[in-house]
């Protein structure tokens, strides 16, 4: 898949969103630097939703999942952190 049909983000709170959304997949993440990018696809649907969170007109998710998506973001940055601290070390 080409870079630029991809949508790339480490916003806190676009993250979990997206993460919740059907419409949207989560494809991995890539690290740049010490920054963790979460890539998502389709990139206009993302876009979209991203206006959509923006204006308070995106659509309405349960409680339980935006939680355990928030929970699963929090966990793949602490992962890639816990990961990097033990980079170079024997």
């Amino acid at each position: 898949m080409k870079d630029k049909e991809v949508f790339e983000t480490k916003d806190k709170q676009l993250v979990p969103f997206l993460l919740t959304q059907q419409d949207i997949s989560f494809i991995g993440t890539k690290l740049i630097g010490s920054l963790l990018y979460f890539q998502f696809t389709p990139l206009d649907k993302c876009h979209q939703l991203i206006v959509d969170f923006a204006t308070r007109k995106a659509p309405l998710v349960q409680p339980k999942d935006i939680l355990e998506a928030v929970e699963t973001f929090r966990d793949m940055v602490f992962e890639m952190k816990e990961k990097n601290r033990g980079y170079g070390k024997p």
